[in-house]
């Protein structure tokens, strides 16, 4: 069986073109108020209107570095990047599934006493509203996932699914350092704690969304629909008003430990295979851009 390798300089050369976008973009905002954002906990309320939005923006770095890298480094082009056509299934569960565990967090959040969730406020209706709400929504984290699905995690997993997602989460996690600094994720919370606590729940879920990127084989689309449902019912339903004030940060850490209990489950215990269906198309990138599987 041929074995394949990383293509460790495609790897560094994205992940440097996905950084430096971004941070010289969100540094041109950030700047004028940088001692302030270095020296106290802050909110995004702190920042202008036209700062916050351009944060925003920058989400769209790790595409552009996926693009600059697809058409004139690796050149596999554009074809079939994005996975759109899929089952209808691999849509409907990337949608339900955060859904069910954001939900299934905070109950246990609640029975642990670390925070009081206003199950009045959050009818069905609500959860219609905030499904319809993710739609649109979806090209903002396609922004990011074009990049470390689409680009980054096929060129690692010839490591194999765990590493792999385990590398992207390192890779993906303090990129967003400017959003914390900003306030963005876990507003008015000390930087040191909030980065320690976001960059642990963005690598477990790391192995969700390449759960969810094999699985739809090789949709970046449907990813980015898991990421950003994920973030609308996480950002809804674990801080205020449906939250007790305070809980965010208890309900990362609580989220974290049951999707690594989960991890543990599938890639421990049940020990999730490896695809292999036909080693000899396994050449990443494929030249025309569609779904390979890969073997160790």
């Amino acid at each position: 069986m041929h074995a394949h390798t990383v293509n460790w300089r495609e790897v560094i050369l994205f992940g440097l073109l996905a950084y430096s976008l971004a941070w010289v973009w969100w540094g041109f905002w950030l700047f004028p108020y940088l001692g302030t954002l270095l020296t106290q906990p802050t909110t995004s309320t702190d920042l202008p209107a036209q700062s916050a939005f351009a944060m925003v923006l920058g989400m769209f770095a790790p595409m552009i570095a996926a693009l600059i890298m697809r058409l004139f480094v690796s050149r596999e082009g554009l074809k079939g990047s994005l996975g759109l056509w899929r089952s209808w299934k691999n849509y409907l569960a990337a949608l339900i599934v955060p859904v069910v565990f954001v939900t299934a967090v905070v109950l246990i959040v609640q029975g642990l006493g670390l925070g009081a969730f206003r199950w009045s406020e959050a009818g069905w209706l609500v959860y219609l509203a905030l499904m319809l709400k993710t739609l649109p929504n979806v090209p903002f984290t396609l922004g990011e996932e074009y990049g470390w699905r689409g680009y980054l995690l096929p060129r690692l997993l010839p490591l194999g699914e765990v590493r792999a997602s385990l590398l992207v989460g390192l890779i993906w996690g303090p990129w967003h350092v400017p959003f914390l600094l900003a306030g963005l994720n876990y507003p008015g919370v000390n930087f040191w704690v909030a980065l320690l606590v976001f960059c642990l729940t963005v690598v477990v879920l790391s192995f969700a969304y390449t759960w969810f990127y094999v699985s739809s084989s090789g949709s970046v689309l449907v990813v980015a629909l898991l990421h950003q449902s994920n973030n609308t019912f996480a950002d809804n339903f674990w801080q205020p008003p449906l939250m007790s004030e305070g809980s965010q940060l208890a309900a990362s850490v609580v989220g974290s430990v049951v999707m690594l209990f989960l991890i543990v489950v599938v890639y421990g215990i049940f020990k999730r295979p490896v695809r292999v269906e036909d080693q000899e198309r396994f050449v990443p990138p494929k030249q025309d851009g569609t779904w390979r599987d890969w073997v160790h």
